[in-house]
């Protein structure tokens, strides 16, 4: 049951809909493939394979959303999403979740619990830089992040120094405390959250990496969005 728990706490960890500063576009619109298996392919070659990643996570769920699949469960509304997604000419996206395989040795000990992973191509540099200024919004603000995480207990926001990667760079800290809804017994988790979100033309990465126990991301954050926005960059060229 503690681990059952502790597992639940985890994935409460990296629910926010700030992935929604992962959206990107375009240099110019009338060379930019719009046909999803082209698209697919594209962020297929830009995601991150567990090698990539800190050893000892696997991938948990993955998928492609469309405009409408992201919106219907975006948290401020599937109508008011959808319009955002399509001013900014969000064309597919693709998100991932990796998670520890050792949750509770995890939580005992102090460490990285979770990493996800959000890609994003858009038409236009414009949808993308409109993206990641709605995402600074919503990642500074307290007042809209309780909503966006199930569960949560509290949540701030903090500045967060970071190298400037790309077009441009969005780096925040968040710390907090989950409580799992629906289960038997309380337990609250504290958390420390990296959320680094990058732009590359017309498209953008962004991952937020969650460590439990006391830790603190470290380097490896830096190391992974470098290596997004590298083959971003060899993707969109």
């Amino acid at each position: 049951m503690r681990t059952r728990l502790i597992v639940l706490a985890l994935v409460f960890v990296v629910v926010p809909a700030v992935v929604g500063v992962g959206c990107g576009g375009g240099e110019g619109s009338s060379a930019v493939p719009t046909d999803r298996p082209t698209l697919e392919a594209t962020l297929r070659s830009v995601a991150p394979t567990l090698a990539d990643l800190p050893s000892g996570f696997v991938l948990q769920n993955e998928e492609f959303t469309d405009n409408e699949e992201a919106a219907a469960t975006d948290a401020e509304g599937a109508q008011a999403a959808l319009a955002r997604f399509d001013s900014w000419g969000r064309l597919l996206g693709y998100d991932a979740t990796y998670m520890t395989n050792d949750p509770l040795g995890t939580f005992m000990k102090g460490g990285d619990a979770m990493i996800t992973v959000s890609l994003n191509i858009f038409e236009t540099s414009e949808g993308a830089a409109a993206g990641m200024e709605w995402g600074r919004q919503v990642a500074t603000d307290p007042s809209r992040l309780p909503g966006l995480i199930p569960g949560v207990v509290s949540i701030e926001p903090e500045p967060m120094s970071f190298p400037t990667i790309g077009d441009e760079t969005l780096a925040a800290r968040f710390t907090g405390t989950i409580r799992p809804e629906n289960v038997e017994l309380e337990v609250d988790v504290d958390f420390v959250a990296y959320l680094v979100a990058v732009r590359q033309g017309r498209g953008t990465a962004h991952i937020i990496v969650g460590a439990i126990g006391g830790a603190t991301p470290g380097q490896e954050v830096e190391d992974i969005i470098r290596t997004l926005d590298e083959r971003l960059a060899q993707a969109l060229q």
